[in-house]
């Protein structure tokens, strides 16, 4: 139990790590919402080692996908030749659409 809890806290903050220094390489903010996540889901995790508590697995689950699986999938694309960014822009664009609540220039 503490061995993944020691695994799972420097696997996180090195995704931590990496995507803070790959926000600063692109000057790019998109990246914030994602650190904030992560550090959300750190958090988490610290809390359950000082307190001594157990989460339960619909928590545990929510933390390792707000810290480790949520980063590496944008890894993933990036390395596959996506741009994050432009990922997410390309899904608000098209959320506008659906609900049609762009304005028509």
């Amino acid at each position: 139990m503490i061995i993944e809890k020691i695994i799972f806290s420097i696997l996180a903050f090195y995704l931590f790590l990496l995507m803070f220094f790959k926000m600063i390489k692109k000057i790019d903010a998109t990246y914030i919402a994602i650190l904030v996540l992560e550090a959300i889901g750190i958090t988490l995790s610290f809390v359950e080692i000082i307190f001594t508590i157990s989460f339960n697995i619909i928590v545990k689950n929510i933390i390792y996908l707000l810290a480790i699986i949520i980063p590496i999938i944008i890894i993933y694309l990036e390395r596959k030749g996506k741009n994050f960014s432009e990922l997410i822009y390309l899904g608000l664009v098209n959320f506008y659409k659906f609900t049609r609540k762009y304005q028509k220039m």
